[in-house]
């Protein structure tokens, strides 16, 4: 491949990582040690420069990617991505029977909490014996509490989740084939004036799961990610793999087909269609 066709490719998939990088061009630049001059030029159609090895170095640390990405050698942005050093695994219920969430969202207090739940996020969830007086738990089975215990004046949340799974819950399948009409119509019909309610400081984002796909994670604010991997969290708290984390989740929100403005609607909806049979 030629400089000038490889600058025409190095220079699209550098757009992509400016308009991903979420705190925006200035700290990009100020991280990437560039300056206006030469990131213009870069971004320029009439130029066909390229950078430094150690430039291209920072850009693809910086933006979680990989150098031969940014150079069109390979097609996933994070083909050869590196696990940071400081991950661990966290139990769900430690041996004092405490839970490491408390600390997480203490320390993140302030700051944007970004939730993908496994099923239905806890904080939506009405509690057993407003359902009926059934034991059962009305997420389907969901063993998270990410959001127990968290003020909505302290930090703004955004949860994004595949629309099938409130779909499954109006259907009554999957997860709740066995629960009662009136108890998935009540679940929702809560949802949806929680949405109402705490909009914008509580923002639900729908998007379709048969096209994206994510495993359950959480971002605590800058501190740090918390794979859910059942009964444990898999936690990373490095600041390149929390901003990548922080960028999925953003990407999750761009491909929503339900917006969160529009959600609570979505869920009535959801809820007035709820057979009983």
């Amino acid at each position: 491949m030629d400089k000038r066709n490889l600058s025409v490719q190095f220079r699209a998939r550098l757009r992509k990582v400016l308009e991903s990088h979420v705190e925006g061009k200035s700290h990009f630049m100020e991280q990437t040690g560039l300056d206006r001059s030469a990131l213009s030029q870069f971004l320029s159609p009439a130029s066909d420069r390229l950078p430094r090895a150690e430039t291209l170095r920072r850009i693809a640390r910086i933006s979680g990617v990989s150098a031969d990405w940014l150079l069109c050698l390979e097609n996933a942005p994070e083909g050869r991505q590196e696990v940071a050093g400081s991950v661990q695994i966290e139990q769900e219920v430690q041996a004092d029977g405490s839970t490491p969430l408390d600390q997480w969202r203490s320390e993140a207090a302030g700051f944007k909490l970004r939730y993908v739940p496994s099923t239905l996020p806890d904080m939506f969830s009405l509690a057993p014996q407003a359902l009926d007086d059934t034991p059962e738990d009305a997420r389907g089975g969901g063993v998270e509490n990410v959001l127990g215990h968290i003020s909505l004046e302290d930090m703004d949340v955004e949860i994004a989740m595949p629309i099938q799974t409130l779909q499954d819950l109006a259907a009554r399948t999957g997860l709740w084939r066995n629960t009662p009409a009136r108890q998935c119509r009540r679940q929702l019909e809560h949802m949806a004036r929680i949405c109402a309610q705490t909009y914008p400081a509580l923002r639900l984002h729908l998007y379709d799961g048969s096209k994206t796909y994510s495993a359950p994670f959480t971002v605590f604010g800058r501190q740090r990610v918390a794979l859910y991997i059942g009964d444990a969290y898999l936690v990373v708290s490095s600041p390149e793999q929390v901003r990548g984390f922080s960028r999925q989740f953003d990407r999750l929100v761009r491909s929503a087909v339900i917006g969160s403005d529009q959600v609570n609607l979505t869920l009535e909806r959801l809820a007035q269609s709820v057979k009983s049979y």
